[in-house]
């Protein structure tokens, strides 16, 4: 018998002689969510930001759960949705009193932390702590180029910057709450099978 032999080869091509079937096996491989979902949480976000959170600032800093949504979408769907969810909530926060750099800014974070979907694990620690230290960064640089060269204010930059360390760390904290949160939900669900 040949490796090439037509009987051997239709076997193998039809999956062989009968065997058992194995029990399926969760890989743990999880579908990305819904853009109707995704939008829901980030006009939840975008109230309870300009809400309840607005008056809570550490060193004269605020957490901004928008660009923590923006991240962990574009990480989780890929660059599209990161970009369109960035685009629409950047434009709401616009619309709700934003100076006018959110719209450009977030979809930026959108796209670049979507470009890192291809090259991490969306659900890694220093992954997303490391994007959403960039994406507060480019954020925080759009908002001082638009104050600075577009609406002409003078001598912002040394309050931004040291608004932008701490928004940096609380952003970052509440990232890694969120994708904590996430896992031991997602470890609870598998165990309760």
């Amino acid at each position: 018998m040949s490796i090439h032999d037509q009987a051997s080869s239709s076997l193998r091509l039809r999956g062989g002689p009968a065997r058992a079937r194995r029990a399926p096996v969760d890989a743990e491989v999880s579908v990305a969510p819904r853009f109707s979902v995704l939008l829901a949480l980030g006009l939840l976000a975008l109230i309870l930001q300009s809400t309840s959170l607005h008056g809570l600032t550490f060193r004269g800093a605020h957490v901004s759960l928008v660009t923590v949504l923006i991240v962990w979408t574009g990480l989780r769907c890929g660059v599209v949705t990161g970009g369109w969810l960035g685009l629409i909530l950047g434009f709401l926060e616009d619309a709700l009193g934003g100076g006018g750099a959110n719209t450009i800014a977030a979809t930026l974070v959108g796209f670049g932390s979507g470009m890192l979907a291809n090259r991490f694990f969306s659900d890694s620690l220093p992954v997303l702590v490391s994007a959403l230290t960039a994406a507060t960064a480019m954020r925080f640089v759009a908002n001082y180029i638009f104050f600075e060269f577009i609406d002409g204010e003078r001598g912002l930059f040394i309050p931004l910057s040291h608004e932008f360390v701490w928004s940096a760390l609380l952003n970052a904290i509440v990232g890694a709450i969120v994708i904590l949160a996430l896992r031991a939900y997602s470890h609870r669900s598998t165990r309760l099978r």
